[in-house]
């Protein structure tokens, strides 16, 4: 957003990589490794900047953008808190249980989630769907999902907590799932404990600083194991109260309206455009007129639905046969996402 004085983006030679373009030759940047990176840095010094333009990487950008050769993996997930939403069924147990009254954490189910167990299941949703990598901001976290300090825990003893922070979980999840993380943090440095890779920013500036932040850590690592179960299949019960014919209508891509029930989207934030958000609207319809629910889990059924796009052409899950109208195709993440938002959606 910056037009007068922008800093044009440098790497730290440390981190520089290189790659091969077809039309381009060699071009050098800055690469993020596997495993647990961390964007550090003082406020507005640019850290939510660079987290956002790497998040968007998953798609190409036209020339004089400024981001045209910022790249990520097509299956990175951007991660937030989400309060309010609904979750059906989801397995949260790696994050939290023992909930008072003995409330299920491995089918987890609300109409209304907390920061905390929103913030769990969007990263288990993400998971299960497909991901080899997380991005999560600090300022759109919840904190006490994030981190529990040394004081906290002498205070409240690990029993009475249902919640296994963040920070406890990273590393398994890349050592047992293969999913890296890179996370905007400012307020924590016990995030330096489990970091692969440290990168600051100073004056918009990126600074690799890995080694002075492991200098500074207090290696008391949490060893835990990240075990998930993830076979949920979409019930045919779901689409029980549809009208006879179904309407839909997309809002930006910020809401979509499946008969008369409003799925919220405003926090995909990987969900750029309304037409994406129309194409997600035929595709639930898709599902339920050609009862796809029956070709096994979640995955595997937006899986085919993507296949079948392939095979056809992005007009056969749409309303106006032979003539799309205005559809871009979403990525499986946003798409699953979306049913998951659905409050009329039941699971198996």
């Amino acid at each position: 957003p910056l037009k007068e004085g922008a800093v044009k983006f440098t790497s730290p030679e440390s981190l520089e990589v290189e790659l091969k373009l077809p039309h381009k030759g060699i071009i050098k940047g800055m690469g993020i490794r596997e495993g647990v990176s961390l964007i550090v840095g003082g406020g507005y010094h640019g850290k939510s900047t660079l987290l956002n333009a790497i998040e968007l990487g998953v798609y190409n950008h036209i020339v004089g953008d400024g981001r045209e050769y910022v790249i990520a993996r097509n299956d990175t997930v951007k991660i937030r808190a989400e309060d309010g939403r609904k979750v059906e069924k989801v397995n949260i147990s790696p994050f939290i249980n023992n909930l008072p009254n003995n409330k299920d954490t491995y089918a987890f189910s609300t109409e209304n989630a907390s920061g905390s167990t929103s913030q769990a299941t969007n990263i288990v949703e993400a998971i299960e769907i497909g991901t080899s990598a997380l991005m999560i901001d600090e300022d759109t976290s919840a904190t006490n999902f994030m981190i529990r300090d040394n004081k906290m825990k002498k205070l409240i003893a690990k029993h009475k907590e249902p919640i296994t922070p963040f920070i406890d979980n990273v590393c398994a999840m890349y050592e047992q799932k293969g999913v890296s993380s890179i996370i905007v943090i400012g307020g924590s440095g016990e995030y330096f404990n489990v970091a692969d890779t440290v990168i600051m920013m100073d004056e918009y500036k990126a600074v690799d600083v890995t080694e002075e932040a492991k200098q500074l850590a207090d290696i008391t690592l949490v060893e835990n194991s990240f075990k998930l179960k993830m076979n949920r299949k979409i019930s045919k019960t779901t689409f029980k109260k549809d009208s006879h014919k179904v309407k839909i209508k997309a809002i930006k891509n910020e809401k979509l309206v499946y008969d008369k029930s409003e799925i919220e989207l405003k926090f995909l934030e990987q969900l750029i455009d309304e037409s994406q958000t129309r194409c997600i609207g035929m595709i639930i319809k898709y599902i339920k007129d050609n009862e796809l629910y029956d070709r096994g889990t979640l995955r595997e059924v937006v899986e085919s639905i993507l296949k079948d796009i392939e095979n056809k052409g992005l007009d056969s899950v749409s309303n106006y046969k032979g003539h799309p109208g205005n559809l871009a195709l979403p990525r499986k993440q946003e798409i699953a996402g979306a049913i998951n938002r659905f409050r009329r959606l039941e699971v198996e």
